[in-house]
C-alpha cells in the first residue's frame, strides 16, 4: 500500500521548519548549499519538487523519496502533487517564501505530471541539472525524519531569502515620460533575453491593466488550458478579450486559427499582440476576420510600442498616471509569472536609465 500523506501533519512540520528557519539555529551546512543551487536550476519546477520531498520525508520516514505518484506496488510512494498543492503552495503565499512558481499546482506540468517518478524523468533542457538533482533526492532518502526537518528548514531559509530580494526591487518611475517609457519597454524586451516569452507576457498582461479591472494571466505551457490566448480581460463571470503573445512572427493562418478558437470559446474580442522581427502586415487579414466572423471583433498589435502606446490612450488615468501606473505593473506582472531577480532588476534600470535621458 502506497502512503497516504496526513496534511494536517504536514502542515505542521512545516510550520516547525519555518519556525526553525527564521530562528538563529545553525543547519546543516549541504543542505543549505542544495537550496541554493536548486534555486539556480534552469527549470524552476525542480525547486517545488525539492521542497515537497523534504516536506514528505519531514512527515513520513518511510517515504520514497524518488516518488511522484501513488503506485501500489511500492510502499514508499505518495502524491507529490497532493502535498505540493494542499500544503506547501498555500504556505508559500500565507508566509511569502518563494517556491519559484505562483500557479497553484507547480507540479502540474512536463515532464513531472508524466511520469510516476523522479528517477524516470529523461526529457529535459538541461540534463546536468536533472542527473544533480536524482543525486539529491537520492540523498534525502536517507534521512530520518528529525534530519529531513533540517533539511526542511534549510531551504525556507534561502526561500525567504529570495522572496524578500524580489520585494525589495522597486521602479521609480515619477515623472517618466511616455516615450522613456517606450524606450525603457524596447531595451528590456530585447529579442535575444533569455526569458523573453515571460517578459513579453507580463508586459501584455501590464497594459491590459490599464484598462481592465481584472486581468489574468496563463502559465506558459500550461497543460491544462481551455481557453485561447495567454492573457485574458475579464468582466464578471465573463473572458471578454483574449489575447495571444507571441515573440515570433505569425501568419494569416495563425490569426484566423486564434480567432475562430476564440468565436468558438465564446470570446469576442480577439487581440494578436507580435513583437518579432520580420512580422508580415497583417492588416488585411485583420479586414477579412472582422468581416467574416462579425461575431469577434479580430486586432493584431506588431510590436511593443503600439500596444503600449494604445493601451496609454485608452488607460482610465490621467497619461503621467498612467505611463507610472505602467511601470509598477510590469513589474508586479513580472514577479507573478515568476522571472528571475536579475530579470526584476534589469526592468528597474531600463526605467532609471529612460529616466535619466
Amino acid at each position: 500500500m502506497p502512503i497516504s500523506i496526513n496534511y494536517e501533519a504536514a502542515q505542521q512540520k512545516l510550520l516547525e521548519a519555518l519556525a526553525l528557519a527564521q530562528s538563529e539555529a545553525k543547519l546543516p551546512v549541504a543542505w543549505k548549499s542544495h537550496a541554493k543551487a536548486v534555486f539556480e536550476l534552469d527549470a524552476k519546477t525542480w525547486t517545488p519538487v525539492f521542497a515537497t520531498l523534504l516536506l514528505a520525508k519531514a512527515t513520513d520516514e518511510r517515504v520514497d523519496t524518488m516518488s511522484l505518484k501513488l503506485d501500489e506496488s511500492n510502499p514508499g510512494a505518495y502524491s507529490a502533487r497532493g502535498l505540493c498543492h494542499r500544503v506547501l503552495v498555500p504556505a508559500a503565499s500565507e508566509h511569502s517564501f518563494s517556491i519559484r512558481n505562483t500557479g497553484r499546482e507547480p507540479l502540474n506540468n512536463q515532464p513531472f505530471f508524466r511520469y510516476d517518478r523522479i528517477d524516470e524523468i529523461d526529457r529535459v533542457r538541461k540534463p546536468h541539472d536533472r542527473e544533480y538533482f536524482f543525486e539529491v533526492a537520492e540523498q534525502a532518502s536517507e534521512l530520518t525524519s528529525a534530519e529531513a526537518l533540517q533539511a526542511l528548514a534549510a531551504f525556507l531559509r534561502e526561500a525567504l531569502a529570495v522572496a524578500a530580494s524580489a520585494r525589495r526591487v522597486v521602479v521609480k518611475a515619477k515623472g517618466l515620460t511616455a516615450n522613456g517609457a517606450r524606450v525603457a519597454v524596447e531595451d528590456f524586451l530585447r529579442y535575444d533575453a533569455q526569458d523573453r516569452p515571460q517578459r513579453l507576457q507580463a508586459f501584455a498582461a501590464a497594459c491590459l491593466d490599464l484598462i481592465f479591472e481584472e486581468v489574468r494571466t496563463r502559465r506558459i505551457n500550461d497543460p491544462s488550458r481551455d481557453l485561447p490566448g495567454d492573457v485574458h480581460a475579464v468582466l464578471g463571470d465573463s473572458v471578454t478579450l483574449a489575447m495571444e503573445v507571441r515573440g515570433k512572427p505569425v501568419s494569416a493562418t495563425d490569426l484566423s486559427s486564434f480567432a475562430e478558437a476564440c468565436g468558438g470559446a465564446g470570446v469576442d474580442r480577439a487581440v494578436m499582440f507580435v513583437d518579432a522581427p520580420q512580422q508580415m502586415d497583417l492588416a488585411t487579414h485583420v479586414a477579412v476576420d472582422n468581416h467574416f466572423r462579425p461575431a469577434v471583433q479580430v486586432t493584431v498589435y506588431s510590436s511593443a510600442a503600439s500596444l503600449l502606446a494604445a493601451s496609454a490612450l485608452w488607460a482610465r488615468l490621467p497619461l503621467q498616471a498612467t505611463i507610472e501606473t505602467f511601470s509598477e505593473r510590469f513589474l508586479v506582472r513580472l514577479r507573478d509569472i515568476e522571472v528571475t531577480l536579475q530579470t526584476l532588476k534589469e526592468w528597474q534600470r531600463a526605467v532609471a536609465v529612460a529616466q535619466s535621458q
